[in-house]
């Protein structure tokens, strides 16, 4: 390895070991399985998804938050992105643009997390209204529609709050799990062990091939394959380093 080669290298493995854990993107790259849960409501699945990993072989569950895209049992590559970066996500990228503020998007995120792992310890119906409750955090209106052409007035009145199942109809409304979320009070960090996973290359709800996902992961989980990794970087350069010094010392 050249001199210039191995300053460069030197450099990077310097750069990367001084990055903040939250500044780190990483991609996975999933495969929905089919069906991807046992769990249906007006024609569509609910609860968490099951999918294999392809970048770990492993298999994980996922959550879905977007409720105008589809997704289906084809090969997807996702950005995985944190409470750090929620500018980066699908719907945080959108409603930014929108004009909303972060501290707007990140209780929509807060809440549509608090709604998640309340789902995951639930089974059969109410399972389902949470999982309707988690797509009226980001799209009110297209989920009251869609509720309204089932005619389910059950789930609109849970997702909704009482009273908002009229006339044959289901409108948006602020009680319900919906506003049981909102008033949830959520602290900085509470829920670094979720992960939200974009579709690569989407920032538009709507035109994605595939849905938004959250990932929940062991506590610490990221953090410590950074810690790895980044460890695995610098405990390299040091070794490199140490070796080229030693054959310095030996050559002269």
């Amino acid at each position: 390895m050249s001199k210039r080669a191995q300053g460069m290298f030197y450099l990077i493995a310097t750069v990367v070991c001084l990055i903040p854990v939250t500044a780190v993107s990483q991609t996975v790259t999933l495969q929905l399985k089919n069906p991807p849960s046992n769990n249906v409501m007006d024609g569509i699945y609910v609860g968490s998804y099951s999918a294999n990993n392809l970048t770990s072989g492993g298999t994980t569950q996922v959550t879905c938050d977007d409720f105008k895209d589809d997704s289906d049992s084809n090969v997807a590559t996702y950005t995985t992105n944190s409470f750090d970066n929620l500018g980066s996500t699908l719907w945080g990228g959108t409603l930014l643009k929108a004009g909303d503020t972060l501290a707007q998007v990140t209780s929509l995120y807060d809440e549509a997390a608090w709604l998640t792992l309340g789902m995951l310890k639930l089974t059969g119906t109410t399972q389902a209204y949470y999982s309707f409750a988690i797509w009226a955090t980001f799209d009110p209106g297209d989920v009251a529609s869609w509720l309204t052409s089932y005619a389910d007035s059950g789930a609109c009145n849970a997702v909704f709050g009482a009273g908002s199942w009229a006339g044959g109809k289901c409108s948006v409304g602020k009680g319900g799990l919906i506003g049981l979320a909102a008033s949830q009070t959520f602290t900085a960090g509470e829920f670094s062990n979720v992960n939200i996973l974009t579709p690569l290359g989407c920032s538009l709800p709507g035109t994605c091939k595939e849905q938004e996902f959250f990932q929940v992961v062991p506590e610490g989980g990221t953090a410590l394959l950074y810690l790895l990794l980044v460890g695995a970087t610098c405990f390299g350069a040091i070794m490199l380093r140490s070796r080229q010094r030693g054959e310095a010392r030996i050559a002269a």
